[in-house]
């Protein structure tokens, strides 16, 4: 599973600091906000592998089966606008003005090509499957709810940060944000694992299809974990 953290880089600049007898100090920091945003993940359909394949992407050997397979690889990327002000002594002041952290998912669902064969064995074990992409949408949608709350305060604290110049000083800020968002990605990728190790795959759908579930599900193997193609043919208990 891929995670990355990409930071873009908006300035906004503070201007009204004028030369004074008293010693230059960066001015009072505009408030440190913190936003979330859940990029729309599509889920598109793949059918083109068989269930000898499928199993295969699983990590099985070519003996085993596997009828679906939710694919994944989830992001955590944050855009950052920089508050920017210079001082009379040439020293620049920048601060985290605003946060916008998002959560995607790159994700596509495996289903077998034997399982085409008819159209609400199809659905049925499209529905299964599926109940892996909904955990991951639910989890999107409550761990946004916990960003703002969490973070708030840390992106605060950073406060202002000098450098001689606008780039080292908004290198000083990305260099403190770093933390939040490793922090971030972290327990997105913990909450995730916990809610998809809930979904159980090992029995059919409960969708019937007049038997057919039964019969072509067996040919294809049971479960999120590929099924000894030697195991796929036994009758149902």
């Amino acid at each position: 599973m891929t995670k990355k953290i990409v930071a873009g880089l908006i300035g906004m600049l503070l201007v009204g600091i004028g030369a004074t007898a008293q010693a230059a100090s960066c001015p009072t920091a505009p408030p440190a906000q913190i936003a979330f945003e859940a990029v729309p993940s599509p889920l598109p359909q793949d059918t083109s592998a068989s269930a000898k394949d499928l199993a295969i992407k699983l990590g099985s050997d070519a003996d085993h089966r596997a009828p679906g397979y939710y694919e994944a690889n989830s992001a955590a990327t944050a855009k950052r606008d920089t508050a920017i002000a210079k001082l009379p002594d040439g020293t620049v002041c920048a601060v985290a003005a605003k946060l916008t952290v998002k959560i995607s998912l790159d994700r596509k669902l495996w289903l077998a090509s034997e399982l085409t064969d008819d159209k609400c064995v199809l659905q049925a074990f499209a529905n299964a499957y599926g109940r892996r992409a909904k955990a991951d949408d639910d989890t999107v949608v409550q761990f946004g709810q916990t960003v703002i709350p969490t973070y708030q305060a840390q992106l605060a604290a950073i406060g202002w940060q000098t450098a001689p110049s606008q780039e080292a000083a908004m290198k000083a800020v990305a260099d403190k944000i770093a933390p939040i968002m490793t922090d971030i990605e972290a327990k997105f990728v913990a909450e995730r694992a916990a809610a998809q190790g809930k979904i159980d795959l090992s029995q059919l759908p409960p969708e019937e299809c007049d038997g057919e579930t039964a019969k072509i599900g067996h040919q294809v193997g049971l479960g999120n974990n590929a099924t000894p193609a030697s195991s796929a043919a036994k009758p149902h208990a």
